[in-house]
């Protein structure tokens, strides 16, 4: 059924990475006041429930796919022409946002696991924690490797999150499906995404640079990337900049 009702993701160049986050930068230039608006709303309330005690980390965890579900649907507004509204970013999310706080808790379980297998894995291998430190001491190569596997798990880890949001808030779907929906298709594009994980990381450390104000573009482009990659891998292909 899911076949049926759901298109099969394309498979894209290496080289769209760079055109998705192209893309990105072009809608948030057209309405740049109501992105940067959006951001700094968003980093607010980040903010503030890390700053909570005990949950606060995990509640912004889980936070980060309904605020990327409302990034999502402002794209989609603002690619079709309409003038967005500085609350745009919650109201449009009525629908949706109780499957995308399932999201957020399914994710953060899935990473929990992903992290527990790593640590039975060392404990296997090494024993206890001194002698890993040992082992890590005697052997960068060790070292290398297990940093290696852990950035190869979490980044295939990730590929299950990417386009989870936009297939709930822009065809209806469940958290669970989306995310093997998500998974399918970024291990399909998996060369397109890590280059435009690369290029949203170098953006990322040039955001910083000036007191960390260029967050205030950086996160309304990677939002809107997250959006260009599901239209162009999940969805019509890549939408035309008008």
């Amino acid at each position: 059924m899911e076949s049926v009702s759901i298109p099969v993701p394309h498979k894209v160049p290496f080289r769209q990475g760079a055109t998705w986050v192209q893309h990105a930068f072009f809608l948030v230039r057209e309405q740049p006041l109501t992105w940067l608006l959006f951001a700094a709303m968003y980093g607010m309330i980040q903010l503030t429930v890390a700053a909570l005690p005990v949950v606060g980390q995990f509640l912004s965890m889980v936070l980060v796919p309904v605020f990327a579900g409302g990034f999502v649907l402002a794209a989609a507004k603002a690619m079709r022409g309409e003038q967005l509204r500085p609350l745009d970013l919650f109201l449009m999310l009525k629908p949706h946002w109780q499957r995308l706080v399932m999201l957020g808790i399914a994710y953060f379980g899935l990473l929990v696991l992903l992290l527990m297998m790593m640590a039975v894995l060392l404990l296997l291998l090494f024993g206890d924690t001194l002698q890993t430190g040992q082992a890590f001491e005697r052997s960068p190569v060790l070292m290398l490797l297990m940093t290696l596997l852990m950035g190869g798990s979490l980044f295939v880890a990730s590929l299950s999150y990417w386009f989870a949001p936009a297939e709930i808030v822009l065809r209806d779907g469940e958290p669970l499906p989306a995310m093997r929906y998500s998974a399918r298709a970024g291990m399909a594009n998996w060369g397109a995404m890590l280059y435009c994980g690369l290029i949203l990381a170098v953006l990322f450390g040039l955001a910083l640079l000036p007191f960390g104000l260029g967050l205030l573009l950086w996160l309304p482009v990677m939002f809107v990337t997250v959006f260009m990659a599901w239209h162009d891998v999940c969805g019509d292909g890549m939408p035309r900049h008008r």
